[in-house]
């Protein structure tokens, strides 16, 4: 009987544990290498994932040029390991750039971003450098390569892209590149119309859109521009994109829209907008007269008081007679509605006239007021206020109508 060998399990355990730690140091690698490089470090200390991020953690957290030398280190042996590591790459081209050699930088930035063009601080260096050159159209190029693959670095970017594209020399490209309609298109446009004060630039970026036409109408953001372009004072081309999305002509202002009150009211500016609360609110109701249609109600109660339907006009200077049918209107003279036409530059009141008395079925009443020179919009409005004598009746208004006085 030949003795027992433990050379073959010896070896065999030996194996076995070799195979273990490469397993487990592997493990931790892919784990570790991005959310904790120095732990995967330890365990694998040729890791090209954990030495290029634990460098891209030294840039992030301290002045390149204090640390060049270990970042560089750390990124050469990172894309010694793995050549196409993006982010090595972008630190050896970031440290080359630190030093002073911009044509080294350019190259190895450029070489990142032909490995991944998911690398945001690769994207952001080289948008730095476009704008620097004064490329616009390279910048534009790497906003949009950055917005298409980063949803987080549109935290950062929309915000400074906004306010670039007041800039004419920003914009017009930009319309362009809007036009294509890129997947971040509608989130920018909702912080452009924020930050926007530039009419030509909300303009251009509707019509490049085509949100204006009925066909691929965004009706929310279309009346956020409409608004930013009243706001603007821009109130023509604001009412032309209005027209544009109802079909109507281009050219079109009436003196008033909808004053009869038989369209639903809407959130442009040149619809009615109309107050809807518990205690304030203007109402679409079947009118008390009959085969009129619909009425305008205001109710005002518990105190409550304030503007319930306001609509944009765009009226030139001169007099004119507002007409309507009014009903419902009794009890106490303070709290009676009043019809109020303010400018829509500076808010100054141009008219400001209660209501006449009038019974439930109703009766007709016109005034009239007069638009001066510098007011080139108004908005007409109605206003109602809580009565302390409450009548019972609820005061309501119809057939709008606003003509030019002859001889103005």
């Amino acid at each position: 009987m030949q003795p027992r060998s433990f050379v073959k399990p010896g070896l065999i355990l030996l194996l076995g544990l070799l195979i273990g730690w490469g397993v487990l140091a592997a493990t931790i690698d892919r784990v570790f290498a991005n959310r904790a490089p120095a732990l995967a470090l330890q365990w694998n200390p040729a890791s090209a994932d954990g030495n290029a991020r634990l460098g891209d953690t030294l840039l992030q957290g301290g002045d390149i040029k204090a640390n060049a030398a270990r970042i560089a280190a750390l990124a050469d042996r990172s894309i010694g390991r793995q050549p196409i590591n993006p982010v090595a790459a972008r630190l050896l081209g970031l440290v080359a750039a630190a030093r002073g050699d911009e044509a080294r930088a350019t190259g190895l930035v450029h070489y990142a971003e032909a490995m991944s063009r998911r690398d945001l601080p690769t994207q952001l260096w080289l948008i730095e450098t476009n704008v620097a050159r004064g490329d616009v159209d390279a910048a534009l190029r790497h906003y949009n390569r950055a917005l298409k693959t980063s949803v987080s670095g549109r935290n950062l970017l929309f915000p400074i892209l906004a306010q670039a594209a007041n800039d004419r020399a920003i914009w017009v490209p930009l319309s362009r590149m809007l036009a294509e309609q890129p997947q971040w298109w509608r989130p920018f446009m909702v912080q452009a119309v924020q930050q926007g004060n530039n009419p030509d630039a909300l303009y251009a970026f509707a019509r490049r859109l085509g949100i204006d036409k009925p066909e691929r109408l965004d009706t929310g953001l279309l009346q956020g521009i409409e608004k930013r372009l009243v706001d603007l004072g821009d109130y023509r081309r604001s009412a032309e994109l209005f027209n544009r999305a109802h079909g109507q002509p281009v050219g079109s202002n009436p003196l008033l829209r909808n004053g009869g009150f038989e369209q639903p009211s809407g959130f442009d500016p040149f619809e009615w907008n109309l107050k809807d609360e518990p205690d304030l609110a203007a109402v679409r109701q079947p009118s008390p007269r009959a085969q009129r249609g619909s009425a305008l109600f205001l109710t005002a109660t518990n105190g409550r008081g304030g503007d319930l339907a306001v609509q944009l006009i765009m009226l030139t200077p001169g007099r004119y007679v507002v007409g309507a049918l009014v009903g419902g209107v009794s009890g106490d003279p303070l709290a009676f509605p009043h019809l109020v036409v303010r400018c829509a530059k500076d808010g100054r009141e141009i008219v400001n006239t209660p209501f006449p008395t009038a019974p439930n079925d109703g009766r007709a009443w016109r005034t009239d007021f007069t638009v001066p020179a510098g007011c080139a919009a108004q908005r007409i409005v109605f206003q109602a206020t809580a009565s302390l004598d409450p009548s019972g009746l609820t005061p309501w208004i119809d057939n709008i109508t606003i003509q030019p006085q002859e001889g103005r």
